[in-house]
């Protein structure tokens, strides 16, 4: 039997249209080693400048209801915090994602400013602290070192001219931190990191003095890299922490939920106000449904 010509057009643009069909994007994972400030803290785009004001609403009975009116909300925080109940902080990023500058402001103008030094690879050297306020202004600095493939070996804490605190790393073969001695004076303890196979942490065990495991804190992920619950145990397998964070399907932050199962609390944090590189300008945090602190981000970009 003869197919008719026209059948067999529309047979051919079925086929062209099936084949031809956008195929999703694939999927990124940036392993946690290759990872900038920036991607660290879920922040995306460009970002040069982030500052931060921080209102103290703890005693104010302001409850989580309040929350939609996000905009009313603010204005409260506005008008009722002042002094102490704020407080402001700024950071400054290079152009490629690392923390180049942290400045924190009190009520009389800066009270301390943290400075962070690279190599030419994007390598942390050192950082220093300073407070602005003190005679002697350099206040504490760290100092990072590195073996021949270029990989984190060691860290060292100083505060004036004394030595206070000393990690010393092993790596695998990518430079990921699998294991760490951290010394304060002569007590030492270790913390060892497990990664999955993105490249992502899925399990940092920490351990006593005497070398007995203290806790463990087991990390799980979505399909797209972004931590989603951490559970921290203690030995023995007691839960005694819980996180769980919630993203929308533009992988913009939502809600964390955060328990202290030993201390009986349990803080909510929800997120508003999205600029178009979808980091939130607007973070509500509340225990036991009183709102303690709101927090409000102004991001500057390179491009913009």
């Amino acid at each position: 039997m003869r197919i008719p010509a026209v059948t067999i057009l529309i047979l051919a643009m079925l086929a062209c249209l099936s084949g031809c069909k956008k195929k999703p994007a694939p999927i990124v994972i940036v392993p946690d080693i290759e990872k900038n400030h920036l991607q660290r803290n879920h922040i995306f785009g460009y970002v040069k400048y982030l500052d931060t004001e921080t209102y103290n609403l703890q005693g104010d009975s302001i409850t989580v209801s309040d929350t939609a009116n996000i905009q009313h909300l603010l204005d409260i925080c506005k008008k009722r915090c002042n002094g102490s109940d704020v407080s402001q902080s700024r950071q400054q990023y290079t152009s490629d994602g690392f923390l180049l500058h942290f400045t924190k402001f009190g009520n009389d103008g800066i009270a301390y400013h943290r400075d962070y030094t690279y190599s030419d690879d994007a390598r942390i050297e050192r950082w220093q602290e300073f407070n602005p306020n003190r005679e002697d202004s350099l206040v504490t600095f760290g100092e990072y070192h590195y073996d021949r493939n270029r990989f984190l070996v060691g860290e060292k804490i100083y505060q004036g001219d004394s030595l206070v605190m000393s990690f010393m790393h092993t790596t695998d073969g990518v430079g990921n931190i699998i294991h760490t001695v951290q010394s304060f004076g002569k007590l030492q303890t270790t913390v060892d990191y497990k990664f999955n196979e993105d490249g992502l942490v899925k399990e940092i065990i920490e351990y006593e003095p005497d070398g007995k495991v203290f806790k463990t804190a087991k990390i799980e992920y979505d399909n797209y890299g972004d931590e989603v619950n951490r559970c921290v145990y203690k030995a023995g397998n007691q839960m005694i922490e819980y996180t769980y964070t919630q993203y929308d399907q533009a992988g913009r932050i939502r809600k964390i939920i955060y328990e202290d199962k030993l201390h009986h609390v349990k803080e909510h944090h929800y997120f508003f106000n999205y600029d178009s590189h979808k980091n939130w300008q607007t973070e509500v945090c509340a225990v036991d449904n009183q709102i303690v602190y709101v927090k409000q981000r102004k991001f500057t970009y390179y491009n913009e």
